[in-house]
């Protein structure tokens, strides 16, 4: 494969950090992900969450409110005061009482526990095409398709 394609197909792939306590739903994302075509890392708690962000620098974070080492906001709250970053993050909570600790908070939607994976794609997708693909021009039409042959 030319080495020009594969860092053209570098910079298009959307990375995902996923950030969940939960073992079985950790590798659930991992593996629905990838087979999407995503770069999936993961962490289980609030500072390994902070670190891999450091690091691997997500399009896309998925964060569980209820993490250990400080919870979903404290992750938030270091992502956007301290590293200044605006990634956008999809809160994940089993608790819908929770929800309202969200309100104002920028860059973010929420997703409640447990989620249909099509709702889970369509969020992620969501997300990945405003932060990764140009906005179409609401007045352009695709060129009519080719004659077909003469009969």
């Amino acid at each position: 494969m030319p080495e020009g394609k594969v860092i053209l197909q570098d910079l298009l792939m959307i990375k995902i950090l996923a950030v969940e306590d939960n073992k079985a739903i950790v590798d659930f994302y991992f593996e629905f992900f990838t087979d999407f075509g995503y770069e999936v890392q993961t962490a289980e708690d609030a500072g390994t969450a902070i670190q891999k962000q450091q690091s691997f620098h997500a399009d896309i974070m998925i964060l569980d409110l209820d993490i250990p080492g400080g919870g979903g906001i404290y992750v938030y709250d270091t992502v956007r005061n301290k590293m200044k970053d605006n990634v956008p993050i999809i809160f994940s909570t089993g608790k819908p009482e929770k929800l309202a600790e969200l309100r104002g908070l920028s860059n973010v939607s929420s997703l409640g526990k447990p989620t249909p994976p099509e709702k889970l794609i369509a969020e992620v997708q969501r997300l990945a095409g405003t932060k990764k693909m140009p906005q179409a021009d609401p007045g352009f039409a695709p060129p009519p398709p080719p004659p077909g042959p003469k009969k």
